[in-house]
């Protein structure tokens, strides 16, 4: 759940603007949040985000990988330095779609306000098909907490450290000479889970 996590603070969409807040970073920010999980040993998870594009990165450096993701087009590759490799496979686009598609029907109840990592932000209760979350979001549409529940398992993200401005174009970039790797459905839900199944 760690990535999917993360992905939904970029995924969910309003069902209804007028009571919904800004779910989308509306400049560029990068963000380091801890991920907590039942049973999981905690992780540390670094997002760069491009307002204008929508394109986000999201590096896991424990494993030494990262995501790509296009959120207008929903595409998202896993890049493996270690292995000069970019892996395609269905999961990525499937997850991401998913949680768009989600998103779109999400209704929210406005909870209170908080404060994370030296910045305030208000707290929303988020209902969608999938399952039920909590996300604290700043005037800026960035993601300071988020606490989540879905038939794959709970977890939350919490930021500990946001640094607003340009992020390195190169960052969202796929390398150059990488070789294509596809795997199976089902074997990179394993690897984003630090290699256990839901």
């Amino acid at each position: 759940m760690p990535f999917t996590s993360l992905l939904l603070l970029l995924g969910i969409g309003a069902a209804n603007a007028d009571t919904a807040p800004l779910i989308l970073p509306d400049r560029d920010v990068a963000v380091t949040y801890a991920f907590a999980a039942p049973g999981r040993p905690d992780q540390s998870y670094e997002l760069e985000y491009d307002a204008v594009d929508e394109r986000a990165r999201i590096n896991n450096p424990a494993q030494g990988t990262y995501f790509l993701i296009d959120l207008p087009t929903g595409a998202a590759k896993m890049v493996v330095p270690q292995l000069d490799s970019v892996v395609n496979t269905p999961d990525l686009s499937v997850i991401t779609h998913q949680i768009t598609d989600a998103g779109r029907y999400a209704r929210f109840t406005m909870l209170g306000s908080r404060q994370y990592a030296g910045l305030s932000c208000q707290n929303w209760l988020i209902i969608t098909q999938q399952g039920t979350a909590t996300a604290c979001l700043t005037a800026h549409g960035v993601a300071l907490h988020f606490n989540g529940k879905n038939a794959n398992g709970s977890g939350s993200v919490t930021a500990t450290a946001v640094s607003f401005g340009p992020q390195p174009v190169a960052d969202f970039n796929l390398p150059h000479g990488y070789n294509a790797v596809t795997l199976p459905p089902g074997v990179l839900q394993q690897l984003m889970n630090g290699g256990s199944s839901q």
